[in-house]
C-alpha cells in the first residue's frame, strides 16, 4: 500500500468511525511502529537516508517528554519543528490531561502542541496519530469531520525558513535530520559539508525564546567530533548546557550512533564533556599524535615518489609492517618507526583502535583515514608498547565511554590512559 493511501485510510478511521471500545495504544497499529514500517515500505531507503528522514520511536520519545515536561507549566507550547511522522509529540501528549469531551480534549491539546515538516503528507499522518491517541486514552466514540481544523499549530513549514514559528513556541522536542549537507548559508563553526543536525539545531537556539528548553536526539559526532569543536564552543556561548546520555545506534536503518541532551539556559560549563578522572600519563606524553596528511582526491601526485600506507592495504595488528604501495607526495611524511591507528571505528567493534607497527629505511606518505602516532623515544619497543595498549579491552572501554562517533580523533587517541598492566 503506497504511503498515501496508508493516510487517507487512516484518516477516514480517525475521523468517520465509531467504536464501542478503542483499542488500547500498545494494541492500535497507528499508535505503534506500523506507521513508520509504512513510510519504509514506501519510500527507498537512499531516499529517506537523503531527506534523513527516520523517526524516534517510542524509547527515544518517551525520554525527551518525560524531560520537557519537568521543565514546562500546564499551558505551554511544545513544538517538534522537524515532526516527520509525530513520535514525540505523541509522547508529549499521552501525559496532556483530557477533558470531557472528544472535542474538548483535541481544542486543549491544539493549543499546546505546535509542529511542522517540510512534507504535507507527514503533518497529515501526525494530526491523524494524535487523533487516534485522543481517541485511546479518553475511550471517546463520537465522530469527527474535519483533521485540517485539528492542531492549527502543526503545519507544513520548513524549520529552517519559518523561523518565526520557533520563536513562539515555549519549549521544544528535537529529532533533526542527521545527513551532511552543504549549507545554504555561511555558518561560523564550521563550511563545506556540514551535519544537517548541526544547521537545524544552531537555527533553533538562534531564533527560540530564550528560556525555551530543548530536549534533543542528536548524532554522536556534533558531541565528541573534532570537527564541531567550535559548534559545541556556539552552542555553550549561546548560554546553553545540559546532561546528556549515549544511546547507541539510533535504529535499525539508520547506521548513527546518538545521543540525548536536554539545553537549557545555565551556568557555561564544558558541553556534552565525559567527566572522567584525569590520568597522569597518556599515550600524548608518550607519542606525537596526527592525521595521515595525504588526501588522495584532494593531493595531486607531485614530488618524490615515496612509501605510502593507506587504511584499505594496512594489515591490522601488524608488528612490523613496511608500506609496499609507492606514490609521489611533497607533503609532511613520517620516518619510522611508528604506529598507525584507523580512524574508521564504531562502538561496535570488538577494538575501537585498531594499529600496525610501521618499520623501514624511508619517510612514509599516509592516507588520512590513519592516526600516525610517533614515539617521542624513536624507539620500536614503545611501538610494540602502544600496540598492546591499543589491543587491550581497557582502551575500547575507555573510547566507547569517551568517543562513540565513527571516527577516531587525535585528542581522543593521544588522551588514552597508559596502562602499565598492558605495557
Amino acid at each position: 500500500m503506497a504511503f498515501e493511501t496508508y493516510i487517507d485510510a487512516a484518516v477516514s478511521a480517525g475521523l468517520l468511525e465509531v467504536h464501542e471500545g478503542v483499542e488500547t495504544l500498545d494494541q492500535h497499529p497507528l499508535l505503534n511502529g506500523a506507521p513508520y514500517k509504512a513510510f519504509r515500505q514506501s519510500i527507498d531507503l537512499d531516499e529517506r537516508r537523503r531527506a534523513g528522514t527516520f523517526f524516534s520511536g517510542p524509547e527515544i520519545a518517551d525520554k525527551l517528554a518525560a524531560a520537557i515536561r519537568l521543565k514546562v507549566s500546564s499551558d505551554a507550547v511544545v513544538m517538534d519543528p522537524t515532526c516527520g511522522l509525530g513520535d514525540l509529540l505523541l509522547a508529549y501528549a499521552s501525559g496532556l490531561p483530557i477533558r470531557r469531551t472528544l472535542v474538548e480534549t483535541l481544542d486543549f491539546w491544539g493549543c499546546r502542541l505546535a509542529g511542522m515538516d517540510t512534507r504535507s503528507d507527514l503533518v497529515r499522518m501526525t494530526k491523524v496519530r494524535l487523533l487516534f491517541l485522543a481517541r485511546a486514552r479518553g475511550r471517546f466514540s463520537e465522530a469527527t469531520n474535519d483533521l485540517d481544523g485539528l492542531f492549527p499549530l502543526i503545519a507544513v513549514g520548513d524549520a529552517l525558513k519559518d523561523t518565526d514559528r520557533l520563536a513562539a513556541a515555549d519549549a521544544f522536542l528535537f529529532n533533526p535530520p542527521f545527513g551532511q549537507v552543504q549549507s545554504e548559508t555561511e555558518q561560523p563553526w564550521a563550511k563545506g559539508q556540514i551535519n544537517a543536525a548541526a544547521i537545524f539545531l544552531a537555527t533553533l537556539i538562534a531564533h527560540r525564546k530564550p528560556a525555551a528548553p530543548i530536549a534533543a536526539i542528536l548524532p554522536e559526532v556534533l558531541r565528541c567530533g573534532s570537527r564541531y569543536g567550535r559548534f559545541r564552543d556556539f552552542v555553550s556561548d549561546a548560554g546553553l548546557t545540559g546532561p546528556f546520555e549515549p544511546m547507541g545506534r539510533f535504529d535499525a536503518w539508520t547506521d548513527v550512533d546518538v545521543f540525548w541532551t536536554l539545553l537549557q539556559p545555565g551556568v557555561k560549563t564544558a558541553l556534552w564533556r565525559n567527566m572522567q578522572a584525569p590520568c597522569a600519563d597518556t599515550v600524548g606524553d608518550r607519542f606525537i599524535v596526527r592525521v595521515g596528511t595525504v588526501v588522495p582526491h584532494r593531493h595531486d601526485e607531485v614530488g618524490v615518489t615515496r612509501p605510502f600506507l593507506c587504511a584499505k592495504t594496512t594489515p591490522a595488528w601488524a608488528e612490523r609492517f613496511e608500506a609496499v604501495g609507492r606514490r609521489r607526495f611533497d607533503g609532511t611524511v613520517f620516518k619510522p618507526p611508528f604506529v598507525v591507528i584507523r580512524r574508521t571505528s564504531s562502538p561496535s567493534d570488538r577494538s575501537r583502535a585498531v594499529g600496525s607497527i610501521i618499520v623501514g629505511n624511508q619517510d612514509v606518505a599516509v592516507e588520512n583515514h590513519l592516526i600516525v602516532a610517533r614515539p617521542k623515544s624513536g624507539t620500536l619497543a614503545d611501538c610494540r608498547a602502544l600496540l598492546r595498549v591499543l589491543k587491550s579491552s581497557a582502551t575500547t572501554d575507555h573510547l566507547n565511554h569517551a568517543i562513540r562517533c565513527r571516527h577516531l580523533t587525535t585528542v581522543s587517541v593521544a588522551s588514552l590512559p597508559w596502562r602499565a598492566s598492558n605495557v
